[in-house]
């Protein structure tokens, strides 16, 4: 039990109970089809059925019983203890966001006026990954959490500075996704993806040069 329920996480396993609630009250008042998916304009494109209000909560906890899963099973499992606090927080950031997803839902189908999700959405990504890019840097070698390449789990020294450079990418990077929600519709399409993309990208290519720098 207590692999499951930990302090790090509790606020966590509150905001699933906050989700849930949240579903249960809402249901009832819910149309029988709600948006579940938007397209790039925020427009809706898919629809499910309302018991779909029920998704946030359902992913929030699925994700909570994974990071104790995963930590558990890590030959490296006692590094999580040097960096709890920021390993928790990403899970809570993200539940933030599932939580914000279902509120937007529930707005949009009770024909509620607020923000295009393709507002909302540049914002909250963009605050997810400063979130993350600002635990990257306390992060320590493991086989499930962080920038995982060949050459940083083979160095701590290349795992550090990968985790250090990745960090301060990843910050930056989540200030210019925000930024993004200002561009036109069509250009943020493109725009937020591509940036996505080169934060996913040079980590890893930076892990390896310092690894040929070191090794050659």
């Amino acid at each position: 039990m207590n692999r499951i329920f930990r302090h790090e996480n509790i606020k966590t396993w509150i905001l699933f109970a906050v989700t849930l609630l949240v579903g249960l009250i809402s249901y009832n008042y819910l149309p029988e089809r709600i948006p579940i998916h938007f397209d790039a304009a925020g427009n809706i494109d898919r629809y499910g059925g309302r018991i779909s209000i029920f998704l946030a909560p359902a992913v929030i906890a699925a994700m909570t019983l994974l990071a104790e899963f995963v930590r558990n099973v890590d030959p490296k499992r006692n590094a999580y203890n040097k960096f709890n606090k920021q390993y928790y927080m990403i899970f809570f950031a993200v539940s933030l966001l599932m939580f914000m997803i279902q509120l937007y839902t529930i707005a949009i189908s009770m024909n509620i006026e607020i923000l295009n999700i393709s507002i909302i959405m540049p914002v909250a990504i963009g605050m997810l990954f400063t979130v993350i890019g600002n635990s990257m840097p306390k992060f320590k070698q493991n086989f499930y959490a962080g920038i995982r390449t060949s050459w940083t789990l083979s160095d701590e020294e290349i795992w550090f500075k990968t985790h250090r450079f990745g960090g301060k990418l990843w910050f930056i990077g989540g200030i210019l996704m925000m930024v993004t929600a200002v561009l036109p519709k069509n250009m943020n399409f493109i725009v937020l993806p591509s940036l996505a993309l080169v934060l996913g990208l040079l980590p890893v290519i930076y892990s390896y040069v310092i690894y040929r720098n070191k090794y050659k």
